[in-house]
């Protein structure tokens, strides 16, 4: 008998998902502190779950009868989580600084004067009075002169970024049963929250687990005190020291930062990786280093980007995507034989139900995408590409945190609008695809980097849904109400900011930049077009090559120590915050495993839950602190 999703738990996600969506855009384009999103476990829902659970042990107290049940929780957890991965970093903050900027600052500067030629006039903000609310601040959001202006090119984008929700989550329906009941993968990155919500009685009668939340707490509150008042002591553990500053010469000073941090949290969350993960991670993030040393020390000129790191990545990302779909590929032959009405074995009512959702939302969504762009002038092959291109990088960031749980994954700006900028030649898409051009600027908001991306938490809500025996069917409708909640939200959220505070005149956010930085690229490619490169191009086939090489190597000899993952994650900004928390943790659990077995593991456990939420607990209540004292407060994470 299978759990039913109560319909109380869904309306106290969406009661929770407006002051969430706050909190996000609040922490991250006013204050650019603590940057929630930028970590696979989002420590602002984990802030919130915890208390939520703190106020239903009390009403378990008193009135056990209306308790909430721990897939209760998880719903709310998972709706939270659904909801910060739109309104932030990665997501809505990027496209609401996008649809101002051009008309903001093209009669200013007297610039992007070829893309507003090719940018259709119903996907970006005109109205002069409204930007000037927006980019100065001080102003209502609740003045309609401020705010429907806005209405049009938001509905628009309200209508794409559901549609590409909906192909994301109808790739989940596809995959979910082999990833979470065939495979039975790990998910690392749920551990937490279900630990919370299913066993917060005996994490509190642990004596490791406080041992532990005592020790990230008082860090955080020392050093909390210490931005506030100076004179009291702090205790170094972020930024405590960069390795590049030993190395100033050449070739040496070519590495490229290296930061010595101990993030509590992080710990925590690394002792939850596969051992040969968090290996393969701090080793690959050395490897990338001693490249650029290499490059430095031979003296290669003429080729900007080398030896083309992020590219590298990509291709390891993509290879991951494809491994994960050959080994699910009798999975896919299944779904396609219960598609066209054929009987396959050990199948039920509900796995002919999800296949033709799953079809639905792929269908829909999908002509909805391809139909938005070629209204918008694209032309359908590079469309197609474009889309194959993002939904492979999103299958292969859902495998590896189903499987592996790293703790962060980038990919800062090498999405497929770079690939396909490279590899067609700007000068060529100038002159024949200007308008694919000018809306790459737009992708931007998508495709910048891949931290916060949605289709993981969908995912992992269906991993929820498998562990707890919960019904998949309304479990997908929560998803929905979230994802619809989330996107009203934090446009919402943006438009407060934005209006109360100014675009343009923040002191410590991003304000305006995500704008600037998106069409001043584009502007680049009109203006100013590089020659045809093919050599990040070719760098990209270089990581694919070596991560399948890494992975068949894997998957053949045992003793191989080298995970595939860890070479894909390990070139980015992420990494160089936290290779060192990484390098810890594994060195703890290999020795916990080497000489205590799994004896040793399992009582260690609360240990490291209390590091993280110790560290979640008191850095977010700064985090809040700060909002609400308009304030800046000490940053947790990540610098």
């Amino acid at each position: 008998m299978r759990v039913a999703v109560s319909f109380r738990s869904i309306i106290i996600g969406l009661v929770l998902i407006p002051l969430n969506s706050m909190w996000v855009v609040v922490a991250e384009i006013m204050w650019y502190s603590g940057e929630p999103t930028t970590i696979s476990l989002f420590y602002n829902v984990v802030f919130l779950i915890f208390l939520l659970i703190l106020g239903n042990l009390v009403v378990q107290r008193f009135r056990p009868a209306w308790a909430l049940k721990p897939p209760e929780i998880l719903v709310v957890y998972t709706m939270l989580c659904i909801s910060s991965a739109l309104c932030g970093h990665d997501m809505l903050e990027i496209l609401v600084p996008i649809l101002s900027h051009l008309h903001r600052y093209a009669p200013i500067e007297g610039r992007y004067g070829e893309i507003i030629e090719h940018v259709p006039e119903w996907l970006v903000v005109r109205d002069q009075t409204a930007l000037q609310s927006a980019y100065i601040g001080q102003e209502s959001i609740f003045r309609a002169a401020n705010v429907v202006p806005w209405l049009r090119p938001m509905a628009w984008w309200f209508m794409f970024t559901l549609a590409l929700c909906a192909v994301l989550w109808g790739l989940n329906l596809v995959l979910r049963k082999q990833w979470t009941e065939n495979e039975k993968l790990s998910y690392p990155v749920i551990q937490v929250p279900m630990a919370m919500a299913t066993d917060i009685g005996a994490l509190f009668r642990n004596k490791y687990f406080w041992l532990a939340f005592a020790i990230a707490g008082v860090i955080d509150l020392a050093n909390g005190l210490n931005v506030l008042f100076p004179l009291w002591p702090k205790i170094p553990i972020v930024h405590v020291r960069d390795l590049q500053t030993f190395f100033p010469n050449r070739p040496w000073n070519a590495m490229g930062p290296a930061w010595v941090s101990f993030y509590p949290f992080a710990i925590g969350m690394c002792f939850f990786m596969p051992t040969d993960l968090a290996f393969s991670c701090w080793f690959f993030f050395f490897f990338w280093k001693l490249q650029r040393v290499l490059a430095s020390y031979i003296g290669i000129h003429g080729m900007p980007g080398f030896p083309f790191v992020e590219e590298q990545n990509a291709g390891g990302y993509y290879a991951i995507a494809l491994i994960a779909l050959w080994i699910t590929r009798h999975h896919l032959k299944r779904v396609f034989l219960i598609l066209i009405g054929r009987s396959v074995e050990r199948e039920t009512a509900w796995d002919r139900r999800e296949v033709r959702m799953a079809l639905v939302l792929i269908a829909t969504g999908g002509a909805f995408l391809l139909w938005f762009c070629h209204h918008a002038g694209m032309s359908t092959p590079i469309v197609i590409v474009f889309f194959a291109l993002y939904f492979l990088l999103s299958i292969g960031i859902t495998r590896m945190r189903a499987e592996l749980g790293p703790p962060s994954h980038d990919l800062h700006h090498i999405g497929p609008q770079l690939q396909i900028m490279k590899t067609v030649g700007m000068t060529h898409m100038n002159q024949h695809h200007p308008v694919d051009t000018a809306m790459f600027g737009f992708f931007n908001f998508f495709n910048r980097a891949y931290r916060g991306h949605p289709m993981p938490h969908g995912l992992e809500g269906f991993r929820i849904a498998e562990r707890l025996k919960m019904e998949n069917g309304r479990y997908l409708i929560a998803m929905f109400v979230a994802i619809i909640a989330g996107i009203i939200c934090g446009f919402g959220a943006m438009l407060w900011v934005f209006n109360k505070y100014g675009a343009a005149a923040q002191a410590i956010g991003p304000g305006e930049f995500f704008g600037r930085e998106a069409w001043d690229e584009v502007n680049l490619w009109f203006t100013a077009p590089q020659v045809h490169r093919h050599n990040p191009v070719w760098a990209i086939g270089v990581g694919l090559l070596f991560c399948l090489g890494l992975s068949a190597l894997r998957m053949n000899l045992t003793w191989w120590p080298f995970h595939p993952v860890g070479y894909a994650v390990s070139g980015s900004w992420s990494m160089e915050q936290l290779w060192l928390c990484i390098f810890i943790a594994w060195s703890i659990k290999a020795l916990i495993l080497k000489y205590g077995g799994a004896k040793a593991y399992k009582p260690v456990v609360p240990f490291f839950i209390g590091l993280i939420l110790g560290d979640f607990m008191v850095g977010g209540f700064w985090n809040l602190y700060g909002i609400i004292m308009e304030v800046d407060v000490y940053h947790f994470w990540p610098y």
